[in-house]
């Protein structure tokens, strides 16, 4: 509980799935936790992201691949990879450096440092579920990547033997097969890539709403607003205006996601971070065929089977924190949905669009400040927020209590740019 004086051991910046987390696992470990954000916890691009725990996720956006088509995707506003109009000046020092980080060289280690991140982020978010007693949220049953087509049937084979040298485990299904495990989905396949250890979550809201509930339960305290400065006080410690109330704090994590640069440089970093947009189609009770989420190689979608309906969520789109969805997206989307799966009725579809925290080499931040180790960053991951959330807040934890981490974290340090 906060002392009479407002002061806290520790400020968590940031109530997304990434905040919370730390937040839960802080605050189990009886530190004096406040937890800090303009909206309820959980209502940002947390709420409405896949659910997927791609674990399977080791390679960088940031890659020679991507680079090569770039050129036809960035200018195409249908395309899975877009700048939207307006915004190309202010993201093109972030695509110079994306343009860097897709050299091989850069590509191999951001993969490496991935695949090191992801070979324990099932097991660290399973052990922290099954703290706060959400273990039921989580579904380990795999997902699959359809092929539509010859050329994305010979892709996905090449990408299986890239995966096997990273000892993420995958199997072929038929067409057939594929049939088998999902009767409504579309029969124009070649087949699918199947993953046997990733999983999902019945509802990432409810999962949000329940590491918040467990985060009280354990003592923590929220504090809706937001953190308009961060000052450092001559000992180290904090001051953070929040609203128009200041409170300090002995240590901090800043895990803001997409609104975590302007409180970085309030603590002497100027980050390359911008925003992903992200865009999904809800469909209330849908009760189809398949218990697994099923993405598209050529599409760049993935549904996933919620408690509440399914969700097909894509795109990758640089428009930054201002401008409004783009209606031609969810236009889109429907149209994937309605060609996956052919025969299902929605009589509605629900729409959302987020904004996904992302670094020009496709890594997060995690890490404490070179000019502070009392300032802990954890924000930046892209499309990984919920899939690596357990791991970030085992390493958060270990860095506030001044532990080593379980895994090198040298790669992710906010001055490696």
């Amino acid at each position: 509980m906060a002392t009479s004086s407002s002061d806290y051991r520790v400020a968590v910046i940031g109530a997304g799935v990434v905040g919370l987390a730390a937040a839960c696992r802080l605050a189990n470990a009886r530190a004096n936790v406040v937890l800090i954000d303009p909206m309820e916890p959980g209502l940002g691009c947390s709420y409405g992201n896949a659910g997927h725990i791609a674990t399977e996720l080791i390679f960088p956006l940031a890659s020679p691949a991507t680079l090569a088509h770039a050129p036809r995707y960035l200018l195409n506003s249908d395309s899975p990879l877009s700048v939207r109009g307006g915004y190309a000046l202010q993201i093109l020092p972030w695509l110079t450096r994306f343009a860097l980080a897709s050299r091989p060289s850069a590509f191999k280690r951001g993969t490496e440092a991935l695949a090191e991140l992801q070979a324990g982020a099932l097991e660290s978010l399973r052990n922290l579920l099954r703290t706060l007693g959400l273990e039921q949220q989580l579904q380990t049953r795999g997902h699959i990547v359809l092929a539509e087509t010859r050329a994305s049937q010979a892709a996905l084979l090449n990408e299986q033997e890239s995966l096997a040298e990273y000892d993420v485990p995958t199997t072929w299904l038929s067409a057939a097969e594929v049939a088998e495990l999902a009767p409504d989905l579309t029969t124009n396949l070649q087949g699918a890539l199947h993953f046997p250890g990733s999983g999902h979550v019945l509802e990432p809201y409810q999962l949000s709403q329940g590491f918040f509930a467990a985060f009280q339960e354990a003592g923590g305290q929220y504090l809706r607003g937001g953190v308009r400065k961060i000052a450092t006080r001559s000992d180290g410690s904090f001051e953070l205006q929040v609203e128009a109330k200041p409170i300090t704090s002995e240590k901090i994590v800043l895990a803001a996601g997409a609104w975590s640069k302007s409180l970085a440089r309030d603590l002497g970093h100027r980050l390359p971070l911008d925003t992903e947009r992200g865009y999904h189609l809800s469909a209330p009770g849908w009760s189809g065929s398949f218990n697994v989420p099923i993405a598209s190689y050529e599409r760049k979608t993935i549904m996933t089977p919620l408690s509440s309906g399914l969700r097909i969520t894509g795109f990758v789109e640089f428009g930054g924190l201002d401008l409004p969805p783009a209606a031609s997206r969810f236009g889109k989307l429907e149209t994937h949905i309605r060609a996956l799966l052919p025969n299902a009725e929605f009589p509605e579809f629900k729409r959302w669009m987020g904004f996904r925290p992302s670094m020009p080499d496709h890594l997060p931040v995690i890490g404490a400040s070179p000019k502070n180790p009392n300032a802990i960053l954890a924000f930046g991951h892209q499309h990984l927020g919920l899939t690596l959330a357990g791991i970030t807040a085992d390493i958060v934890e270990c860095l506030v209590a001044n532990r080593r981490p379980p895994i090198n974290i040298q790669p992710f340090r906010c001055d490696r740019f």
